[in-house]
């Protein structure tokens, strides 16, 4: 349970520790030259004027047991790496003035200001009181903890992951020693400054301590108060559970290997989805394998309580969720990069679901995970199903949230033992919006560019010439209003044969209906512009038109010779027809014809 909340001073936080640990799951060292110069400016200050100046939070996960003082940094590490180093620095100016000992009188006792500095940065229990994870430790003690002449000199070149400490360390550096240089005396004067602020971090830099005994709940108290980002996140607390239970009784160089094979088993996960991928990756994984909604902040808690209720107990079942978020991260890269799909119809449904939404990865995951269960052709209907669920949920503008629900239910139905796969369909089927509420919104406004371009894409890929099919690109391939969205009087005229009141609101609804909207290549898209539906058609000598265009439902709108709002409820009928067939729930795809045909078998007003 949480514990502490309280303000205190830094001196007292660090004198009530053993000793404090970066887990390897946190993010390296990474505060540039601005961040250290205003650390150094409040630092300043608060010594110069000797007012309190608050740090902010850090949040300690205890390490073990209710009496200890060994803790884990859960939020707060930037911050602490940079005290360490700071007193570090202090303590290594103060070393070379009057021979590196200097008694001086103060309030009445003789002060070793080396020592005492010292008594922050090691613990009478454990040594160095401050750990950084494991890329970091080795480097901190040997070139910035170790006193002067026991260490050697910090190189200028290193890893690349220690670059932003040695910038920190040589900023830090750079500042104290210009500060001490305009000090007005001798050494006695210069050490009374550093004293002066090492008082400050003991007494006037404040900062609130929260304690807890749970990742879980150190997470939540953390996402609960950063406002500034996730710099600690559901991945790194799962990754660091999996290594914490999976080397468990380990030490020394058995354990090292152990977590070096850890973390590179988590390397094939990152590698194949992405870093940013992965917080996403894991909350899908939960929800298509288990039956409650799971949100980001849930992912370890949910984690960690599978594996404390297997009955393998933790280490094998750490190593069984590694395996299994290993299997998945591959299934997972697949749907993030749909043209790696062998399967034609799977890899199309897949393409078109990327573009408008990722809760479909949930239902996939099972789907294209199950190839010991499902056969191809089961895989390629229940891919083509939810293609059509999604879409349709798109356009009706149903719930986010319930669409995951439904999907989740679908994934609960697969991974019945007696599952039978007709079943499943079926299920999938009667989540689908019905025909008759999709169809009439063809006959609203729509403003959602990126639901247009989809479904006027695939149109098109039915009707138009396959050799001259133009891949989907939102950068390449514009949404085109064929009457443009600002009025010009001769678009007025065009759309309104009599008086209308209000005229201008009644234009922009009418201009935003489905029939109105085609795709077009940016270029032509771009110069284009308000002119006439003539000249939109058959271009100009500066741009081409219409005409020029290799997309098949655009090119065709030349043989109409005009536009009018007539056409504009003829062409959202048409494609609100054309929808009901590509989207359709009996899985066949009827003939897709094109406007100038569907125009010559329809009536229209």
């Amino acid at each position: 349970m949480a514990s502490g909340g309280n303000i205190q001073s830094l001196g007292t936080l660090l004198k009530d520790v053993d000793f404090l640990e970066v887990p390897d799951f946190q993010r390296n060292y990474s505060w540039r030259e601005e961040q250290i110069d205003a650390f150094h400016s409040d630092v300043m200050y608060a010594t110069r004027t000797k007012k309190d100046h608050f740090l902010g939070a850090t949040i300690l996960m205890r390490s073990s047991g209710e009496n200890s003082k060994s803790y884990q940094v859960i939020d707060g590490q930037q911050r602490l790496t940079t005290v360490f180093m700071y007193l570090a620095i202090l303590r290594d100016l103060v070393i070379p003035l009057e021979g590196g000992f200097v008694p001086m009188k103060h309030g009445g006792a003789m002060i070793d200001v080396r020592s005492n500095i010292n008594g922050f940065l090691f613990s009478d229990e454990d040594g160095i009181r401050y750990r950084s994870n494991s890329l970091l430790k080795n480097f901190l003690e040997t070139y910035v903890f170790t006193e002067p002449a026991k260490r050697p000199t910090m190189p200028a070149k290193h890893n690349q992951y220690s670059l932003s400490l040695r910038k920190a360390y040589a900023r830090i550096q750079s500042n104290l020693t210009d500060n001490l240089l305009h000090v007005d005396g001798g050494d006695h004067e210069k050490v009374i400054f550093l004293w002066e602020i090492v008082r400050t971090f003991e007494r006037r830099l404040k900062i609130l301590k929260i304690e807890s005994d749970s990742f879980s709940e150190s997470f939540d108290i953390f996402m609960s108060l950063n406002n500034r980002g996730l710099d600690l996140s559901p991945s790194d607390l799962v990754k660091s559970l999996l290594m914490k239970n999976m080397s468990e009784g380990l030490a020394s160089s058995a354990l090292i290997t152990k977590n070096r094979t850890i973390a590179n088993r988590w390397k094939t996960i990152t590698d194949q989805i992405g870093e940013p991928n992965v917080d996403q990756f894991l909350r899908h994984y939960l929800v298509s394998t288990t039956n409650v909604p799971i949100r980001s902040s849930q992912v370890f808690e949910n984690i960690e309580q599978m594996i404390n209720n297997s009955e393998s107990g933790k280490k094998q079942a750490s190593d069984q969720q590694l395996q299994a978020l290993q299997t998945s991260s591959s299934v997972y890269h697949t749907l993030l990069q749909p043209s790696t799909i062998e399967d034609f119809q799977i890899r199309n449904a897949c393409t078109v679901l990327n573009h408008l939404t990722d809760s479909y990865r949930i239902l996939m995951l099972q789907v294209l995970g199950l190839t010991n269960i499902l056969s191809k052709k089961e895989q390629q209907q229940l891919s083509k199903l939810c293609e059509v669920l999604t879409v349709r949920w798109q356009l009706t503008g149903g719930n986010a949230q319930a669409l995951e629900d439904h999907l989740q239910s679908v994934c609960v139905a697969l991974r019945q033992p007696d599952m039978k796969f007709e079943d499943v369909k079926n299920q999938l089927i009667s989540i689908n919006p019905l025909d008759l509420s999709v169809k009439q919104y063809f006959n609203l406004d729509v403003s959602r560019t990126t639901l247009v371009r989809v479904i006027l894409h695939k149109i098109n890929s039915f009707v138009g010439d396959f050799s001259q099919m133009i891949p989907y690109s939102p950068t390449k391939m514009h949404v085109e209003h064929i009457a443009p969205v600002s009025m010009t009087e001769y678009w007025k005229n065009a759309l309104f044969t009599t008086e209308t009141e209000n005229v201008e609101a009644e234009y922009s609804v009418r201009v935003e209906m489905w029939g109105n909207k085609t795709i077009l290549d940016k270029k032509i898209n771009e110069s284009i512009g308000r002119k006439p539906f003539s000249t939109k058609c058959t271009g100009d000598e500066s741009f081409p038109g219409y005409s020029n265009s290799p997309i098949a439902i655009t090119k065709e709108l030349v043989k109409l010779g005009k536009w009018d709002y007539d056409l504009i409820k003829s062409r959202s009928k048409w494609i609100g027809d054309c929808f009901l067939s590509i989207w359709s729930v009996d899985m066949e795809t009827s003939n897709v014809i094109s406007f100038q045909q569907w125009l010559s078998q329809n009536v229209t007003n």
